[in-house]
């Protein structure tokens, strides 16, 4: 049992998330994170399988680290 979850942690791990694009119908979902120091956001599309599980899987993933001068800016 502890080597078929090495096995399937090991696959998971090797296995990266594949960019994919929304089928009419499937829910796009935008999260948002912004510190101090940083702005990220990932645009992820939501899959329906089955009754209740849902799937996000990603589309699009950014990431900046704000320069001195950018993180200045008014906080709006």
């Amino acid at each position: 049992e502890a080597q078929e979850a090495l096995t399937r942690l090991k696959d998971f791990l090797t296995t990266p998330p594949v960019q994919t694009s929304p089928s009419s119908g499937e829910t796009l979902l935008l999260y948002t994170v912004a510190t101090l120091h940083t702005v990220s956001a990932a645009l992820v599309v939501q899959h329906e399988e089955g009754h209740i599980l849902k799937v996000q899987q990603p589309m699009y993933f950014i990431s900046e680290v704000l320069s001195d001068s950018k993180a200045h800016y008014p906080r709006i």
